[in-house]
């Protein structure tokens, strides 16, 4: 298991690539302004196991109807679209529910771990979010920009990687109901190589599994933050590879930080992924790019 290298490096590498020259003024800097993070409801934090949807589509279905008339040609049509629906909606949800079989052996860790631990974990390892103080839930906050986190994570089926997905929506101060800014993030931790893989995340309560989420947790932060205070970037669209644990992956999107063996995009649907890819040697010329990379990732270890 490689060990985490500071999280000063690869912090201040992450903003020489990320960081506006100047964020607009509704989205002050986190460290100049009050903020706080407010948690989901729910006390537990959100587990799924990576579901594979490749299959989940269904062939052709050769149906007859009796149809006297153009009415009853469309009653046939609609009724026909309804079963297909109904098909598919059921088989994705027998899928789902196959994927998370793969939660069974963490089961004594994840239904005992809860947003505030996971919250707590983070705070060394975050740049600017996660460090700020938690403020309950519907809570007012007039002096105070509101940081609110769903984050649902995700567990490979061979056990090695975890993956998170975070909603965040930022709210000015005294605002409740329209979000200065929101967005999902998808960070994809590399995969643990490990002879045993599940006695690695479970030891000890649970501590890799729990540190690692944080982990997590912290860089969804801090690439919202990023993203919040940047202008829009018009990159090209192209096709990345990445890893998520032993499946190769496709995603096109505008790449945004380009690390030697880490990705950071923009997908076509507007959402942002750190996602680990194959290890490429650094040019001279990438620069930050290579200090970037000598320090962790979010997503990697």
């Amino acid at each position: 298991m490689r060990t985490p290298r500071p999280r000063a490096a690869a912090a201040m590498a992450f903003l020489a690539f990320a960081a506006p020259v100047a964020p607009p003024a509704k989205l002050p800097d986190p460290a100049t302004f009050h903020w706080a993070m407010e948690l989901p409801a729910a006390p537990w934090v959100a587990f799924r196991g990576v579901v594979n949807f490749d299959k989940a589509g269904i062939g052709p279905m050769n149906m007859m109807y009796p149809v006297p008339n153009p009415a009853g040609l469309l009653v046939a049509v609609l009724t026909h679209a309804a079963i297909a629906k109904g098909s598919r909606e059921a088989q994705k949800t027998k899928i789902e529910k196959e994927a998370d079989q793969v939660l069974e052996p963490f089961s004594g860790v994840i239904n005992t771990f809860g947003y505030a631990d996971l919250a707590e974990r983070s705070k060394p390892w975050a740049l600017t979010g996660t460090q700020l103080p938690v403020l309950p839930r519907g809570a007012p906050h007039p002096d105070t920009w509101v940081v609110l986190v769903n984050p649902v994570y995700s567990i490979t089926q061979d056990q090695t990687t975890l993956v998170l997905d975070n909603t965040i929506a930022i709210y000015a101060p005294g605002e409740t109901k329209r979000t200065s800014y929101i967005n999902t993030v998808r960070v994809i931790a590399d995969a643990q190589v490990e002879p045993d893989p599940l006695a690695h995340w479970t030891a000890d309560d649970g501590a890799q599994l729990k540190d690692r989420s944080a982990h997590l947790l912290a860089e969804s932060l801090d690439i919202a933050f990023a993203d919040a205070m940047a202008p829009v970037t018009e990159a090209p669209f192209r096709t990345v590879r990445y890893q998520e644990g032993s499946e190769e992956r496709m995603e096109r999107g505008q790449p945004i930080v380009e690390q030697c063996d880490r990705v950071l995009l923009r997908s076509l649907r507007g959402t942002l992924m750190s996602v680990p890819v194959k290890r490429l040697e650094c040019a001279p010329a990438q620069g930050a790019q290579a200090a970037a990379a000598a320090a962790p990732a979010g997503g990697g270890g």
